[in-house]
């Protein structure tokens, strides 16, 4: 499954900021693009562990990215997909 992931950097910051739209509360940072993107997989890992770890529900259906453009607190940044290997979030953090 992919899931779109943004990634912006904010005017006067060394450092990208990624919001995974799908995944509320997910987000992570990176010193570079190709890190921000790196640390998103394991941002995305991270958060979902920790809801099956303290036994909430979650559900993720990954959105149009054509659709998020059109969201106001989108605006801007580099639009990713990350792939995300269903089977490894079946499995105990």
């Amino acid at each position: 499954m992919d899931i779109p992931i943004l990634i912006q950097r904010t005017s006067g910051a060394e450092k990208y900021g990624v919001t995974v739209p799908d995944i509320p509360g997910c987000v992570t940072t990176g010193e570079t693009v190709d890190k921000a993107m790196s640390n998103a997989t394991k941002a995305i890992y991270g958060h979902v562990g920790q809801l099956v770890e303290q036994g909430r529900s979650f559900e993720i259906k990954p959105s149009d990215v054509e659709a998020l453009l059109q969201e106001p607190g989108y605006v801007g940044g580099i639009w990713a997909l990350v792939s995300l290997d269903l089977a490894r979030l079946d499995d105990p953090p």
